[in-house]
């Protein structure tokens, strides 16, 4: 797989979770970071990174998602947009 063909994948996952995880009462989403975590992981160390950088990948990718469900939440008004999201 090319990196172009895994990171298309990714974030079409990421944008897919990110809906779901945003529908989420905030003490239910960590088990689905971390499984978001570990397939970025998996992905960057298929395509060619050393896993101590496919682990840094999978550490911005999760961040990410993050922002996105914060973004996510404050369109809908359901989370307090001066608070960092968590």
């Amino acid at each position: 797989m090319s990196a172009e063909t895994a990171l298309a994948q990714l974030l079409r996952m990421i944008h897919r979770r990110a809906f779901n995880l945003a529908a989420m009462p905030d003490d239910e989403r960590d088990p689905h970071y971390d499984t978001i975590r570990r397939s970025c992981c998996g992905a960057a160390e298929h395509i060619g990174q050393s896993p101590d950088n496919a682990a840094l990948t999978a550490n911005s990718m999760v961040e990410f998602t993050r922002a996105m469900v914060g973004i996510i939440e404050a369109n809908r008004g359901g989370h307090d947009s001066r608070q960092p999201h968590r």
